[in-house]
């Protein structure tokens, strides 16, 4: 058996086991609580999956969510390259990024997003949130990565005549990119919990965030912890396909 299968075989042997114990407890603390409105039991919560699946509110909220997420994450990503370019190869554009980076990665979300709100509306501080949440993580990341690289190296791609860019390409790019289908995958996970929550608190139209929104007001428990199974199920999907895809696409970097 090849080892890459045997991996994934034991991948979905733990994950059996780890949905296995959560459906457990899950059961046994419903039934302890004897309430649907506070904790609905498995059943009644996939129901309401069920009937989300036919609601078209529920798919234009999840493509209107999953646009978000994505329009975040690419300008994240093209946002974190150039920094992260620039910085390697200009120490004084380093300097100042590093700190703003670091200013970015400290500030609160919850007040961010309601700054945001007020800044730039419901409907598109989601986005900006996930930007400024997720550009700062993947920046930091890369340059704790880089900062591993033997000094001579460098040294020797200057001896070599090596222009800043033949420099990135040669050096820092392949040393950075054994760690990118980790990092981005996460990244976008990550996003997409912060651009829900955004939505949650800004009431965004047509989003699951909205969605969750509707179904606490009404005390729709069922419906909020179906939603939230979606929401967690989609990150789960997204990781997996971005980090597969990554990885068969930077797999010389890594041999």
């Amino acid at each position: 058996m090849r080892k890459s299968v045997k991996n994934i075989l034991i991948n979905v042997v733990y994950a059996a086991v780890v949905l296995g114990i959560a459906f457990g407890v899950w059961a046994v603390a419903a039934a302890a609580v004897g309430s649907q409105f506070i904790l609905p039991d498995i059943r009644s919560t996939f129901d309401a999956l069920g009937t989300l699946f036919f609601e078209r509110a529920f798919a234009v909220g999840l493509a209107g969510t999953l646009f978000r997420c994505a329009l975040g994450y690419a300008i994240s990503v093209a946002i974190f390259f150039v920094l992260f370019f620039f910085s390697t190869a200009f120490k004084g554009f380093g300097r100042v990024a590093e700190p703003i980076v670091a200013a970015l990665r400290t500030l609160p979300t919850l007040a961010l997003s309601l700054i945001l709100a007020v800044w730039v509306g419901g409907y598109t501080m989601p986005v900006v949130l996930g930007v400024l949440v997720i550009m700062p993580i993947l920046y930091s990341s890369a340059k704790a990565r880089i900062a591993t690289i033997d000094r001579e190296l460098g040294e020797i791609c200057v001896i070599l005549g090596a222009g800043k860019w033949q420099k990135f390409r040669a050096l820092w790019f392949p040393h950075l990119a054994a760690a990118l289908p980790e990092s981005l995958a996460s990244a976008f996970s990550y996003n997409i919990k912060a651009v829900i929550g955004a939505e949650i608190l800004a009431s965004t139209a047509d989003s699951l965030g909205m969605l969750m929104n509707g179904s606490y007001a009404y005390l729709q428990t069922a419906n909020l912890i179906a939603l939230t199974l979606v929401a967690v199920v989609v990150s789960v999907a997204c990781e997996f396909v971005l980090r597969t895809a990554l990885g068969v696409a930077l797999k010389k970097y890594r041999d």
